[in-house]
C-alpha cells in the first residue's frame, strides 16, 4: 500500500522528491498486470519500463530446448526495465507477470531522458538495479549449494516480500518454475513446510502461516539479498 507521505505503493516512487515525482507523473500511466502478460521478450528492444505498484514480475531464461528456469523477481520494491541504464536497451531474458497486479508504465526513452537530467533519480535507479543483480547472483550460488527445500523457503519468502501479502498467488506450476523443479515435484516439496505449520498450500495460492518458521528453513540467501535491498534502498 502507499505510505502516508506518497500516494505510490511502488518504493522507487515513493522516494522521490514532489518536485521529481511532479515532474514524472505525466509521463506514468497506469497499467493491469495480468498474470502471464509478456513484458520483455528475449533479446528485444524495450521499449517501456514498468513500476510495479502490486504483483510480481518473473524474469525466465529460457533454453533452446525450452526448458526453463527463473533467475530474479520485481515487485513493488522496483522497476522493470532498470537495465537500460546501463547502456543496453535488450536482455536476453523473458519478462512475464507471475503474480497479477498493477503499476505505472513509462516510456522507456523519457525514462532515460529524466534520468540523464537528475543525478538523485538515476542514482536511485541504479542503487535498484544494482540489488536486483545481487539478487540473481546469489540465487544462482543458492541453486548450486542449498537444497530444494531450502531454496522453496527462501522464494516464498522473497515473493512474501515483493507482493507485501502473506497470502502469494503461486501455482504450483510457477513455483515449479521458480525452483527448477518438475510440477509433480513441488507438493513433495511443500508438504514438511505445510506439515510444521509454516504455509498452508492451496491450488492457486500459498499462505505464509510462520515467517519466522520459514526464515528458519531457509539458507542465508534470504537474508543476504534482504539485507542489500535495505541497505541500498533505505
Amino acid at each position: 500500500m502507499a505510505t502516508s507521505s506518497s500516494p505510490f505503493a511502488n518504493i522507487i516512487l515513493s522516494k522521490l522528491s514532489p518536485d521529481r515525482l511532479a515532474a514524472l507523473r505525466p509521463h506514468l500511466h497506469y497499467v493491469e498486470l495480468d498474470v502471464r502478460k509478456v513484458i520483455y521478450e528475449p533479446n528485444r528492444p524495450a521499449k517501456d519500463v514498468y513500476f510495479v505498484e502490486t504483483g510480481m514480475v518473473s524474469v525466465v531464461s529460457v533454453m533452446k530446448d525450452g526448458a526453463s528456469i527463473e533467475v530474479g523477481t520485481i515487485g513493488r520494491e522496483g522497476m522493470v526495465g532498470a537495465f537500460l541504464l546501463l547502456g543496453t536497451d535488450t536482455v536476453p531474458y523473458q519478462y512475464f507477470v507471475q503474480i497479477a497486479g498493477h503499476g505505472h508504465r513509462m516510456d522507456a526513452k523519457i525514462l532515460k531522458k529524466e534520468a540523464d537530467q537528475n543525478g538523485d533519480f538515476r542514482s536511485l535507479l541504479l542503487r535498484y538495479q544494482s540489488t536486483f543483480q545481487l539478487q540473481t547472483m546469489q540465487a544462482a550460488a543458492c541453486n548450486g549449494l542449498h537444497s530444494i527445500a531450502q531454496r522453496c523457503c527462501r522464494w516464498l519468502l522473497m515473493s512474501r516480500d515483493r507482493v507485501d501479502s502473506n497470502v502469494v498467488g503461486l501455482t504450483h506450476e510457477f513455483l515449479g518454475l521458480m525452483l527448477g523443479v518438475r510440477r509433480a515435484s513441488v507438493t513433495e516439496v511443500l508438504r514438511p513446510l505445510q506439515d510444521r505449520g509454516w504455509i498452508q498450500s492451496k491450488r492457486r495460492e500459498i499462505t505464509i502461516l510462520d515467517r519466522a518458521g520459514l526464515e528458519s528453513g531457509s539458507c542465508e540467501c534470504y537474508r543476504i539479498i534482504a539485507d542489500e535491498q535495505k541497505r541500498l534502498l533505505d
